[in-house]
């Protein structure tokens, strides 16, 4: 049976380890003893704080060997026993909160006098330029795993990715590249419609968007929908080129079915952006022969012959010259 100075010695031993003081075997296990307050700037406590200590002179480490951190109470307040005297880094934080740390001196042999820290609020404008940054840095990150993708022939993963990456994105004015990148994914999938489609939403964003109207013209006339194509070329500012196979479809089509004016406007805008482009002589010589400008069809096949001796049409041209 235990004495009673045994019995008091035994609850004392239980009490201790129930109360998880380090074994002394630990290095950074001694007999000091830290306690503390968290408060905020209006001298409330902050509950819910984390205080993290660690042994040492160095950057405070929760990776590193040390005692379990700790949680402040409903009063702010902290406290721990078993620490070994010496330097010790202290790091307290809690989401919202500026974290704090700095350096205190453990005394196995002293009375712990209280560390008050105050924790200052993140200001709203750097949380939210930081949720912005790490939105667009996301969607960065989207965009160029759908550029990989679409490298890679994978159009239905590569439209995800992008679509993800325009949905992080708040800038509106970079959608539209994106949704030219997409149409691209459904062109070359041979899903013409659906590109098209991307392509005029892209132009409800930015409707003086050039490159996008550019892209949706070509694609009209590729899918023979020359008249709709026209529509959105008068869209195109002042100078801006098409291209000249797209004028030239259009310019022959115009001329299968008899409609020589548009021809003539189509091939004229032609050699007028691409005066180095053979075919585009010989085809508005065939406009001013059926129109009975003879003049203007002989300069534009000597045109032709000049440009591209061994042009495709150069037979046709030489026998068109003898007759004129």
């Amino acid at each position: 049976m235990f004495s009673r100075s045994a019995k008091s010695m035994f609850l004392l031993t239980v009490l201790l380890v129930a109360a998880g003081v380090p074994v002394y075997g630990q290095s950074w296990a001694g007999k000091g003893r830290l306690q503390g307050q968290v408060k905020d700037e209006s001298g409330k406590p902050v509950e819910g704080a984390k205080v993290t200590l660690r042994s040492g002179n160095d950057a405070v480490d929760a990776k590193k060997d040390g005692p379990a951190i700790l949680t402040t109470d409903k009063n702010g307040k902290w406290s721990i026993l078993g620490l070994a005297g010496g330097g010790w880094g202290i790091l307290i934080e809690k989401p919202g909160f500026i974290p704090s740390e700095g350096r205190v001196s453990v005394n196995e042999y002293a009375v712990a006098q209280p560390i008050n820290i105050t924790l200052k609020v993140i200001p709203k404008e750097a949380i939210q330029k930081a949720e912005k940054e790490s939105a667009t840095g996301q969607a960065k990150a989207a965009i160029e795993k759908g550029n990989a993708l679409l490298a890679q022939e994978k159009y239905a993963e590569a439209r995800a990715a992008y679509e993800e990456g325009m949905a992080k994105l708040e800038d509106k004015s970079l959608h539209p590249a994106i949704l030219r990148a997409i149409s691209e994914s459904y062109f070359k999938e041979g899903k013409t419609d659906q590109s098209i489609e991307t392509l005029k939403k892209a132009l409800e964003i930015a409707p003086d968007d050039a490159v996008s109207v550019q892209l949706l013209v070509n694609l009209l006339v590729s899918a023979g929908r020359e008249s709709e194509a026209q529509v959105y070329m008068a869209k195109l500012p002042q100078g801006a080129k098409v291209d000249a196979n797209t004028l030239l479809n259009i310019g022959i089509k115009s001329f299968n079915t008899g409609k020589m004016d548009e021809a003539l406007a189509q091939f004229t805008r032609v050699v007028t952006e691409n005066p180095e482009l053979p075919d585009a002589y010989y085809y508005r010589a065939l406009v001013y022969m059926n129109k009975n400008k003879n003049a203007e069809a002989k300069a534009d096949l000597k045109k032709l012959l000049e440009l591209d001796p061994n042009s495709k049409y150069a037979k046709d041209a030489q026998e068109f010259l003898k007759s004129l």
